[in-house]
């Protein structure tokens, strides 16, 4: 074990010394992916209390990448990603997808997704169980999700780039933003700056495709969120491939974090894990479930193999 590794979990279940609006929670994303199968199973994760007792809420939650179209990044990219902090790691970001050329959606195309799945068993130096693939097509203008007032809360992804498209330049105004097109259920256990944030966090998980411009402000607006931490070290992602991961901290007592995990060249958005804190035992409404996770094991992870614009349903790139 090298020695940032070692100062990472140390780090791992350290209070934040100065943020107070953390609650006393944890988060973990479980429930629906090992129930059924298809898109349903994978959108639902959850922000439980830790110690007892859950407080649940599910954030719908769809596929995403940064880049856009199948052309090639503009400019000199850095050398490497800046892991010092999640401040200078964001910047980075934004400097870097902001160079990305337009993809131009058109209405009628459809969005195509190649994910793999993993779960309980995998760890970050091994992973464990080869992944379930899945592949779905979604409507880029799909009239269900444009419509906000019969029940169906997911937004289309032409709202999704319409949204990044126009979104302002201060933080605090993209946040607002963010928030009116994620909103929060009642009883989450989060404050109102932790909403946001992870308003901002499904934003950078669901759109695709990406306005890269766009995408720049939302990555300084993270960047700008001391609710925001990285791992300090590239991780191997569960298809072994190095990543950047980025995760929300919710404080010491949180037995697991959510990683969002990026391409530590490009930046573009490859998925989502959750990863065991500390080693700890699995509870269902406060009662252990048998299944227990050590300390760094993965418990679940969603992976973005491949996904492009197409023209038809079923059609792949």
């Amino acid at each position: 074990m090298d020695d940032m590794t070692k100062v990472h979990e140390l780090r791992a279940d350290a209070p934040a010394p100065d943020r107070a609006r953390l609650v006393p929670g944890r988060q973990k994303l479980l429930g629906a992916a090992r129930k059924g199968s298809g898109r349903g199973m994978r959108l639902d994760w959850r922000v439980a209390a830790a110690g007892g007792a859950a407080t649940v809420v599910t954030i719908a939650v769809m596929a995403a990448m940064l880049a856009g179209g199948d052309g090639s990044e503009r400019g000199v990219r850095p050398a490497g990603p800046d892991l010092t902090s999640a401040t200078a790691l964001l910047e980075q970001a934004a400097d870097v997808v902001s160079r990305q050329p337009e993809p131009h959606p058109r209405d009628g195309q459809w969005v195509y997704l190649k994910t793999a799945q993993c779960r309980s068993g995998s760890s970050d130096a091994a992973p464990g169980a080869a992944p379930e693939v899945g592949e779905e097509w979604v409507q880029y203008d799909s009239p269900v999700r444009e419509d906000d007032t019969d029940g169906d809360t997911e937004p289309s992804q032409r709202r999704l780039y319409r949204l990044l498209a126009s979104l302002p330049d201060d933080p605090a105004g993209i946040r607002k933003r963010a928030a009116d097109m994620f909103p929060m259920g009642k009883d989450t256990g989060l404050t109102r700056e932790q909403a946001e944030t992870f308003a901002l966090l499904s934003t950078l998980d669901e759109a695709y495709p990406v306005h890269p411009r766009g995408m720049a402000r939302l990555f300084r607006a993270l960047a700008a969120d001391p609710g925001i931490e990285v791992v300090p070290h590239l991780v191997k992602d569960p298809l072994g491939r190095d990543a950047v991961a980025l995760y929300p901290d919710l404080g010491s007592k949180a037995v697991e974090r959510q990683e969002y995990l990026l391409d530590p060249a490009t930046f573009q958005y490859r998925g989502t894990r959750s990863v065991a804190a500390r080693d700890y035992e699995e509870k269902v409404d406060g009662v252990p479930s048998g299944t227990s996770h050590k300390k760094g094991e993965v418990s679940f992870c969603e992976m973005k193999t491949t996904q492009a614009l197409v023209d038809r349903d079923g059609e792949k790139p």
